[in-house]
């Protein structure tokens, strides 16, 4: 370690002892992955052990591949990981390989380490894939951020990764939640690390080993079996970390409700959505978890005050699985605004955090997109800096959002940024706020914990409080929203759940 521990010194920031340890195992082991809890540090991670390799001579190039959400915080040139994290004697240049490529280089000197940025959905396409591939040689490091983005052998991106990996002689996954529904999301990531990991040529024979098939003519997963011979065939190959074991973070504290009472009209309208859905499922014989949740989001959306826009969507675990949890309306028209409880009682518990802290640095999650646009409206009359982060906004729309509540950036005075999760969780550093709310929530708890963690993380001197406005019938009676969060602090979720546990929690709501 202590050759190591030299070159090291070399770092801006000096690393944490857990990331020293990181380093060391990415350095000496060509197939490797980073499950670390978000926040622990697993892009710095890379970008020194890059520049070690770098500096041995071992690579030249490093291709960083992660969602189009994730691509600025590795590229952008005034807050993006590299610019933090290059040391000052490296030469690097650093290209975003898009259509409209764009590029920055960091330091001087004859040898430059290579950074190529750019993400899943880009690379889809062939012709895109046949112009990055003759960039590899055996000295290119392949960085997968976000790994459980390939999770689906079938995807297209998925085996566009898998022509990349075949022509790089180092490879790196990064990923705080990689199972996101069951185990069978690792094995299409181990066969890109490498396939004699798991010793499965293809996903049927991966099925065969670990899985337990049952319901119509066996033909369905209803369990999984031989998970210790999963983990121990991945142990050599893997460092997961948690917060609370190698970082001194403030408290993360218990979400608390802020309770909403809907009126007589808007309940009407609940209760005859809640009562349809629970006779559909109740005759239902298949397996409905995609349908559910879509008829699930229209109950959730009656309780943020809106109606319709939400007729149907892709199927989960698919290269489009993310649309299902971006919020967008898959009906051609528009929701309809029906009340506005919840936004009421939000403003006015804004006014009285507002009167208690001139100064405050807030973050409100949003699941629907109109329910975010709208709260922007009503906050645009009060004294505040306003920004936002959602799909399909312009770039200089999201930069403006994340400077402010970066705490290199954050100005003087009260912040509000106003964010989807599906659209914000990932990656970004929004530790100048230490108060997070969340109007109504994403059914992922991928999502979930990735967007509480935006905050408690790295560079955050508060405890964080986090609050959760929930709607409750006019005599006090459960809606959904008490459903989702009782399922999301269970750990559970509900985008993988049974037709019995759907029925189940529509009732108890």
């Amino acid at each position: 370690m202590d050759e190591l521990e030299a070159v090291i010194s070399r770092c801006r920031l000096k690393p944490f002892a857990h990331q020293l340890a990181g380093i060391q195992a990415l350095v000496n082991k060509p197939t490797f992955a980073l499950f670390d809890e978000m926040g622990v540090g697993k892009t710095k991670q890379v970008i020194d052990a890059a520049q070690v390799m770098f500096s041995r001579g071992i690579i030249d190039r490093v291709i960083v591949v992660a969602p189009a959400s994730v691509r600025d915080v590795w590229f952008d040139e005034e807050l993006g990981e590299l610019y933090k994290h290059l040391w000052y004697d490296t030469h690097a240049r650093i290209t975003f390989f898009h259509s409209k490529q764009r590029g920055w280089e960091w330091g001087e000197g004859k040898k430059v380490l290579d950074w190529v940025i750019t993400n899943y959905e880009f690379i889809r396409k062939g012709a895109r894939l046949k112009e990055l591939l003759p960039l590899i040689s055996e000295h290119t490091l392949l960085v997968l951020d976000e790994s459980s983005s390939v999770k689906n052998y079938r995807a297209l991106q998925s085996k566009a990764v898998i022509k990349l990996r075949k022509k790089c002689s180092r490879v790196v996954l990064l990923n705080g939640t990689p199972i996101t529904l069951h185990p069978g999301d690792m094995f299409s990531q181990g066969f890109i690390m490498d396939p004699d990991i798991l010793e499965c040529r293809s996903y049927f024979h991966f099925k065969s080993k670990y899985a337990i098939l049952g319901g119509w003519q066996a033909r369905q997963i209803v369990g999984w079996r031989n998970i210790e011979d999963i983990q121990s065939r991945f142990a050599p190959y893997v460092l997961r970390r948690l917060k609370t074991d190698c970082l001194d973070l403030p408290q993360k504290l218990e979400s608390i409700p802020i309770s909403v009472t809907l009126s007589n009209s808007t309940w009407d309208v609940y209760k005859e959505m809640r009562d349809e859905m629970v006779a559909w499922l109740s005759h239902t014989t298949v397996s409905v978890a995609p349908q559910a949740v879509v008829k699930a989001l229209r109950l959730s959306q009656v309780t943020s005050g809106f109606l319709g826009g939400l007729q149907e969507a892709p199927p989960l675990d698919t290269e489009v699985d993310s649309q299902l949890y971006e919020p967008k309306d898959f009906s051609p028209l528009p929701p309809k605004e029906i009340s506005k409880e919840k936004l009421d009682v939000l403003l006015q518990w804004f006014d009285t955090r507002l009167s208690e802290d001139p100064n405050i640095k807030l973050l409100i999650w949003c699941r629907f997109r109109p329910e975010l646009h709208r709260l922007g409206l009503a906050l645009q009359s009060r004294d505040i800096q306003l920004g936002f982060i959602h799909g399909g906004q312009n770039k200089s729309q999201r930069d403006y959002a994340l400077r402010l509540l970066d705490p290199r950036t954050t100005p003087i005075g009260p912040v509000v940024v106003i964010g989807t999760p599906a659209s914000g969780s990932l990656g970004l550093n929004l530790t100048a706020a230490h108060t997070v709310v969340y109007v109504s929530n994403d059914y992922s708890l991928k999502t979930r914990l990735q967007s509480e963690d935006r905050v408690h993380r790295p560079g955050q001197t508060h405890a964080v409080s986090y609050f959760d406005v929930i709607a409750n019938g006019p005599r006090g009676q459960k809606t959904i929203d008490h459903a989702v969060i009782k399922s999301l602090r269970k750990k559970e979720d509900l985008a993988t759940m049974t037709t019995k546990a759907w029925i189940s929690l529509l009732n108890d709501a």
